[in-house]
């Protein structure tokens, strides 16, 4: 149900509109002064605000003006009410950002349908807020695990590889695999597969620090980037990650069944002129880490 808020100093006016509103099947609250609808905006969250522009200590302008100054209620629409269509605070209202305004006395109609106006605009520029934030997520994140996908994870991590190289500070990397992935799939079903490379990342969020950077490089290789991190803490770190999935226990439908992970470690040194020179290295340890049996994690 939308919510309404209502703000004027004469309580008539407010009881009027509130029949009209609640008939329409509005859920409204009221407000009689500018201080009371700060306030109540702040606990009632309303979709839109009806405010008049005359009412004494706080006025509807300065109401209007704390509103939209304030970041978390400023998208909210305002439809300002007044009694003077040459007023000039209407030009300075719809200045500071109301949405329209409605003059006294109140055609019902006519403020219900600039508030449907209204309304409409909000929720289409919150819509496309949200669009563009799954695009984002889309492009930066990989759909199956939700870490950072390829593309993403190279973009942060050569980041953090040119500030470490810059500052003298250290950076670690690790590449791991699932052990026998095309088994699971062959055996499973590659429904159980996607399980189970959703099962190592819930293991990594366990342990991996917020600035960390996960990032899931094609089919069952991950890497994770470590800023800040040297060559013992970054194998401590993978050996928790590889514990934590060898005693995991991935479920899908009637099928359960366990997982390894062989993992290579490294750190950056003076010779890295590049932050594929480091993943590499920590690639080739991830296959001496399958040479020596599976299951363990290989730094140099």
């Amino acid at each position: 149900m939308t919510k309404v808020l209502v703000v004027d100093d004469v309580e008539d006016n407010i009881v009027l509109l509130t029949f009209e509103l609640e008939d329409e099947g509005f859920e409204v609250i009221a407000a009689h002064n500018g201080r009371e609808c700060l306030d109540l905006v702040h606990k009632e969250w309303p979709d839109i605000i009806l405010l008049d522009i005359r009412m004494p200590g706080i006025s509807g302008l300065e109401t209007l003006e704390q509103l939209k100054a304030d970041e978390s209620t400023r998208d909210i629409p305002v439809v300002m009410v007044s009694a003077n269509t040459g007023d000039n605070s209407i030009v300075r209202a719809l200045d500071m950002g109301a949405h329209d305004f409605v003059c006294k006395p109140i055609e019902y109609p006519v403020l219900s349908a600039r508030m449907r106006s209204a309304l409409r605009l909000v929720n289409a520029r919150r819509a496309l807020v949200r669009a563009n934030e799954e695009l984002e997520r889309l492009a930066t994140q990989d759909t199956l695990t939700d870490v950072y996908n390829r593309r993403h994870f190279f973009t942060l991590a050569e980041a953090e590889f040119s500030k470490a190289r810059r500052h003298g500070r250290q950076l670690s990397v690790l590449m791991f695999d699932v052990d026998l992935f095309k088994a699971v799939n062959d055996t499973y079903g590659h429904a159980a597969g996607d399980q189970a490379l959703r099962t190592i990342t819930e293991c990594c969020r366990h342990v991996v620090r917020d600035s960390d950077i996960l990032g899931r490089l094609g089919g069952e290789e991950f890497a994770l980037c470590c800023p800040d991190a040297d060559l013992d803490g970054a194998f401590h770190l993978a050996e928790r990650i590889r514990t934590n999935c060898e005693l995991a226990q991935v479920n899908l439908d009637d099928a359960a069944f366990g997982i390894t992970l062989s993992i290579g470690v490294t750190q950056m040194n003076e010779k890295d002129a590049h932050f594929d020179h480091l993943l590499q290295r920590a690639d080739t340890l991830l296959f001496q880490a399958k040479a020596l049996g599976r299951n363990r994690s290989v730094a140099c």
